[in-house]
């Protein structure tokens, strides 16, 4: 039987981590009132947030969850992550989406129980238990490395109302590491999705794995002289990029109301930033983000150096709209009602044509139809002779942290941030077809069966190509 000694819990904090498909939380540190020299997990039971969780591991830690060899009065509760189908995230997610705001949110509570927590102090044995809301004790080692955070206020003409009205963006972002005197690095900028909106920039770097951008597997595929690495830019709108003026989520078929802020933040961060490469200067978005992504880029052309738009719900035609310019929908349904006239005209189709593009897409996307948005699009600047356009078109969006896991086909900037894209689309065989049947989807061969190659070099990585592009 335990020996009762004077060793109690006194905090409980959970350690989040990026996933493929969100938060998880992977490990839990709990602060003791001693040092122990010493952890038994035989006893240990833990549920968080109503569900129980297996236990890897338990050892001794610092305050900040790093493992130590001597006595300490912090330890690790370490849990595998596994995949909650019903809720399409991790097990135990601390985000939860708000179906009023179509956002992600922090959820309003995170209950922890822990039970049968053994613990060695001065050769004794305690056993320790407890129940804890920890949910505003959160560390994060994936989001802590983004060490830039602010925002950018100013006033613009809000495209609906063509009224004046003042506009904030958050950003967070990261500075690459061994940065040399005189060296330049290039940039890469994130916009995010729908679900990624607000005023809280972690939900933007943990909604979708953007965390993965600043760790050393994509970043050693920048180059900087002898020096590896880019700054990273993440920027978050307290809407939706698709917003064009009225506060909600449009088709993709208009200019948004961030238009014109989001360049000035970019010009900001540049201009306060003199270690980025201008000429080196990248562009990436999913769903929302790959709208503004196409949209940004056609209101300032020449700026960027790369697009890479995912899922992009950028439309290649025009929607009705009501008398205010607002998104008309179907009698018997909520959907926008889709012209046969085309929004992506000659002039946008002019202002892309020379700016190298890497598109990457699901088939079975049923959110973007990709159909209606980004094959098209691809299509037509193929048929106009533009070059250096890629498409990398998977079939599904597989799991690489959840194996046998098959996400909604909406998800495809996953491949992205799992380092996964490197074939292309068949660029002969979709010019020749008629319509769109020349698109081949390939998860075998990481988006097509063809390789990107610009001049006489060929690419087998996204990250190798955009590296290589520069503004001419």
């Amino acid at each position: 039987m335990a020996k009762r000694i004077n060793v109690t819990l006194v905090k409980v904090s959970m350690i989040i981590k990026g996933y493929e498909c969100g938060p998880g939380v992977p490990k839990l540190l709990v602060q003791l009132t001693h040092k122990v020299s010493g952890v038994v997990a035989d006893k240990l039971l833990v549920r968080t947030a109503g569900k129980e969780r297996q236990i890897s591991r338990v050892y001794l830690s610092d305050d900040k969850g790093q493992e130590v060899s001597s006595a300490s009065e912090y330890l690790v509760i370490k849990m595998p992550v596994t995949f909650d189908s019903q809720k399409n995230a991790a097990i135990a997610c601390p985000f939860y989406y708000n179906l009023e705001t179509l956002h992600n949110t922090w959820v309003e509570d995170y209950p922890v129980t822990i039970n049968g927590l053994e613990v060695i102090c001065d050769g004794e044995v305690a056993e320790l238990s407890g129940s804890y809301d920890i949910i505003h004790n959160r560390l994060s080692p994936d989001t802590d490395v983004f060490n830039k955070r602010g925002f950018y206020s100013g006033t613009y003409l809000n495209p609906l109302t063509k009224q004046t009205e003042k506009l904030t963006l958050h950003y967070v972002a990261y500075d690459p590491k061994y940065l040399k005197s005189g060296e330049s690095f290039p940039l890469l900028i994130w916009l995010h999705g729908q679900g990624e909106g607000g005023v809280d920039t972690d939900i933007t770097l943990l909604g979708n794995e953007v965390v993965a951008l600043a760790k050393p597997a994509i970043q050693f595929h920048f180059t900087a002289g002898k020096q590896t690495g880019a700054y990273v830019l993440a920027i978050q709108t307290p809407t939706y990029w698709m917003d064009e003026g009225d506060g909600t989520n449009g088709a993709g078929a208009g200019d948004s109301r961030y238009t014109e802020i989001l360049m000035d933040i970019i010009k900001n961060y540049v201009a306060s930033t003199p270690a980025v490469d201008t000429n080196r200067i990248y562009l990436a978005g999913c769903s929302n983000g790959g709208y503004m992504t196409i949209n940004l880029a056609i209101s300032n052309p020449g700026y960027f150096a790369a697009l890479v738009p995912q899922a992009a719900a950028y439309s290649y035609y025009e929607y009705e709209r009501n008398a205010d310019g607002s998104y008309a929908t179907s009698p018997s349904s909520t959907s926008f009602i889709r012209k046969d006239a085309l929004y992506f005209d000659e002039e946008k189709m002019l202002a892309l044509k020379e700016i190298p593009m890497w598109f990457i897409h699901a088939a079975n996307d049923t959110i973007v139809n990709p159909k209606d948005y980004s094959l098209p699009i691809y299509k037509n600047l193929l048929d106009s002779g533009a070059e250096n356009k890629w498409f990398s078109y998977f079939e599904s969006v597989e799991g690489t942290d959840m194996q046998g896991v098959s996400y909604l086909g909406h998800l495809s900037w996953i491949y992205f941030f799992k380092d996964q894209v490197s074939g292309v689309q068949d660029i002969s065989a979709i010019k020749s077809a008629k319509e769109l049947s020349g698109f081949s989807p390939s998860n075998k061969g990481k988006g097509g069966t063809s390789t990107a190659k610009v001049s006489k070099k060929t690419y087998h990585n996204i990250f190798d190509w955009l590296n290589d592009q520069k503004k001419v």
